[in-house]
C-alpha cells in the first residue's frame, strides 16, 4: 500500500516535471555548489543484530536526507550527506510497548562522504548514481506515565548506493526520483548513559523510495 502510493506520487512528480520541461530550455551543464533535499519513505530490512530484524524493532520511516557539496566537474560530484528518519516502533517492540501501554517512536541518523556521477549532466533529464559511506544511529524511544527511555544502536554504514533522474527545470532548479540503498552494521548499544558492545552483529539495510528537490543541478 504505502509502495503504491510512493508510486502514484512519482508517476505524478514525473508528470509535473515533463509538463514544466517542455516549456524549458536546456540549462548549461554547471559546476561548484550543488546541494538537495530527499524524502521519501523507507524500509527496514536485514538484522538489527544476529536473532533480531531491523523491523522487530523500527517501523519503515519517513527521512529527510541532506546531500551538499560541489561538482568539481560537470559530471562528477563530491560531498557529504547527512539524514533524520522518523517512524515508529515495529513487530516485536510494538507489541512490547502496546503491552505496557506505552509510546514509542524511532528516530534514525546517519552521515557520511559521497560521490555521485552524472550521466548526461547537460540535459533536461539528467540520471545519476552515487555511492557513499560514514555512520549511522537508530534510537527506540519509550515514554510510559511521563517516565523516558531511550536505547540508540551505532555502527558503521559501509554502503550507501543511490541512483535516480534529475528533471533539469532551471540553471537552479531540478527534481525527480530517486532510489537509495544503506547497509550498516550496529556495533554498539545504548541505554541512557550506560554502553555496551553488541557481540552477535549483524547486517542490515534500508531501501528507501522518493522525490529528489536539487538545487544547482
Amino acid at each position: 500500500m504505502k509502495f503504491g502510493v510512493i508510486a502514484l506520487g512519482t508517476m505524478g512528480l514525473l508528470g509535473l516535471s515533463s509538463a514544466a520541461l517542455a516549456q524549458a530550455e536546456t540549462p548549461k551543464a554547471r559546476t561548484g555548489f550543488q546541494m538537495d533535499i530527499r524524502t521519501g519513505y523507507s524500509v527496514p530490512l536485514g538484522s538489527y543484530q544476529n536473532g533480531l530484524k531491523l523491523s522487530d524493532v523500527s517501523s519503515g520511516q519517513v527521512p529527510i536526507l541532506l546531500d551538499i557539496g560541489a561538482k568539481v566537474i560537470p559530471e562528477l560530484f563530491v560531498g557529504g550527506y547527512f539524514g533524520l528518519s522518523f517512524g515508529g516502533a515495529g513487530g516485536a517492540a510494538k507489541d512490547a510497548c502496546n503491552a505496557q501501554s506505552a509510546d514509542c517512536v524511532t528516530v534514525g541518523f546517519s552521515f557520511g562522504a559521497e560521490a555521485q556521477y552524472h550521466i548526461l549532466p547537460a540535459g533536461l533529464a539528467n540520471p545519476w548514481v552515487g555511492y557513499g559511506l560514514g555512520f549511522q544511529s537508530l534510537g527506540l524511544g519509550r515514554s510510559i506515565g511521563g517516565n523516558s527511555t531511550t536505547t540508540t544502536a551505532t555502527g558503521f554504514e559501509f554502503a550507501r548506493f543511490m541512483g535516480g533522474v534529475d528533471f533539469r527545470v532551471s540553471r537552479v532548479f531540478g527534481v525527480g526520483p530517486f532510489v537509495d540503498f544503506s547497509m550498516a552494521s550496529f556495533s554498539s548499544l545504548s541505554v541512557g548513559s550506560a554502553s555496551v558492545g553488541i557481540d552477535e552483529t549483524a547486517t542490515h539495510e534500508w531501501l528507501t523510495l522518493g522525490a529528489r528537490f536539487v538545487f544547482f543541478p
